[in-house]
């Protein structure tokens, strides 16, 4: 039995003592947990591996608000397919910025390639996709192999897709672009289109166009339209026409001018009216009435025409804005006042009979003229603001 006999002062484990029984030891208060040392080091996961994109049933498509998605790996067997199998996993981009850059989610059944930050198998990364017997490509390889595509389909059910396409092959290069349903284009500032050789273009439905100042076309050889009904022309002032050579008009039932104030009916050399085997020439010779029997002041009243019935086009709806969901918003009209419309020249003050849409018609083309008259002349319209 060891007693209790110490000769030397061992506070400071000195090298002096000789003689009694000596222990030192740490320890842990008797309310905190005792954890050994972590003697082995974390595993870690060389290489690439590739697995199965997955989600809930019935879902094509599945990601968090970070485009992070979930899959299951080849050699998990009590995975079920669903939106357990794994962790969130972020997924590669070719650009990524804050609200900018290229998504493109792999979806539910896609192949894809997983690396592992550092070998840490708790930091997953999808880092691209994989096409094998079923997922096979788009076109069949290699007789395609001249063609690089981007191509989705439509989600949920498929049957439709947007595509774009380029063609490399020599002599039929082409870049080709289907859109599903529909195509919205906005440009900040100017486009310009150049064709080599022929354009043709084929809208199934109405085609809708609105140019807010104004419209400049030149065609160098011949112009050939063909409308197969009806054609309305509305002019909010004034229509000037010119042919170089000959004018030729042809109804088959019915011309009929009207004019609020006057008609003037001007021919250089002649000017004939002839109906019903009658007719009135007049020329450098005099003037030559010829008819079965010509009346001057002996009653009657003057056929009428069958008047005009304008058709005014369809407002247009404006593309997509550049965030996503909104669209933009139709040009505010400013409907001018009935004192606006009675102080306005003459020329181009709307009738008393005129629809709202005519009345904005015509305001918008003097507010175009005086826009085209001020960037002419450099002098301002409008007052500066003093703020």
């Amino acid at each position: 039995m060891l007693g209790e006999n110490v000769t030397s002062d061992v506070t400071d484990h000195k090298s002096d003592f000789h003689q009694g029984y000596r222990n030192s030891f740490l320890a842990t208060p008797w309310d905190a947990h005792y954890r050994p040392a972590l003697e082995h080091p974390k595993p870690k996961v060389l290489g690439s591996q590739t697995a199965v994109v997955t989600g809930p049933a019935g879902e094509e498509i599945h990601c968090d608000q970070y485009g992070r998605i979930k899959v299951q790996f080849h050699w998990d067997r009590d995975g079920q397919s669903n939106d357990k199998t794994t962790c969130w996993m972020r997924v590669a981009s070719g650009w990524a910025g804050a609200a900018y850059g290229g998504i493109a989610i792999p979806r539910i059944g896609m192949e894809v390639l997983v690396t592992f930050l550092e070998g840490d198998p708790d930091q997953p990364l999808v880092t691209g996709c994989l096409y094998h017997k079923e997922n096979v490509v788009p076109y069949d390889l290699p007789a395609n192999k001249t063609r690089s595509t981007f191509k989705t389909l439509s989600s949920p059910g498929g049957k439709g897709y947007n595509e774009f396409r380029i063609e490399d092959k020599k002599g039929v290069e082409q870049i080709y672009i289907h859109a599903q349903r529909d195509w919205d284009e906005n440009i900040e500032h100017d486009q310009k289109i150049r064709v080599g050789n022929e354009r043709h273009d084929t809208v199934e439905a109405n085609t809708l166009s609105e140019f807010k100042v104004e419209e400049h076309r030149i065609t160098h050889l011949d112009r050939k339209t063909e409308t197969r009904v009806d054609d309305h022309l509305t002019v909010g002032v004034t229509r000037h026409l010119k042919v170089g050579t000959a004018q030729f008009v042809e109804a088959g039932t019915e011309i009929h001018y009207h004019a609020g104030a006057k008609v003037v009916v001007e021919g250089g050399m002649e000017l004939t009216a002839k109906a019903g085997g009658s007719f009135v020439k007049v020329d450098a010779g005099g003037v030559t009435i010829s008819g079965a029997e010509v009346k001057t002041n002996s009653g009657g009243s003057p056929s009428s025409g069958s008047g005009i019935a304008i058709k005014l086009p369809i407002a247009l709806t404006p593309a997509d804005a550049d965030a996503a969901g909104k669209r933009l918003s139709a040009a505010p009209i400013n409907t001018p006042t009935p004192a606006e419309l009675l102080a306005a020249p003459s020329s181009g003050a709307a009738p008393a009979a005129a629809t709202a849409a005519e009345t904005r018609l015509i305001q918008q083309n003097m507010q175009a003229q005086t826009l085209v008259a001020a960037a002419k002349s450099g002098v301002p319209f409008c007052e500066i603001c003093n703020r």
